[in-house]
């Protein structure tokens, strides 16, 4: 009976990505669903900012306009928050309420 090391390497996979920064407008750029030239589309993306990080929108706001005074942790915060959201894109049926 051989042991199955198919889970251990998309484990080892997973762990990989947890250590990949994203950025703030890449995050956007996944999760939020209006495009970056529509009208409110700043606003929807520092509001999609503060849900994923628990930070308030003010704070997020003085990140500046691409968010290029972010702290370094946001990055991982939101490879989490991105895994997280493609894992609810999977695992909940369409109509489930989105945070």
């Amino acid at each position: 009976m051989g042991i199955d090391r198919q889970p251990l390497k998309a484990q080892y996979r997973i762990d990989a990505l947890t250590r990949l920064p994203l950025e703030p407008l890449e995050y956007c750029q996944r999760w939020v669903e209006l495009s970056p030239e529509e009208r409110g589309y700043r606003k929807a993306c520092v509001e999609s900012l503060a849900a994923a990080t628990g930070l308030s929108p003010r704070t997020i706001e003085n990140w500046g306009k691409n968010f290029e005074k972010r702290p370094d942790h946001v990055t991982h915060t939101l490879r989490l928050a991105d895994m997280l959201n493609q894992v609810r894109k999977i695992v909940l049926p369409p109509d489930y309420p989105q945070t």
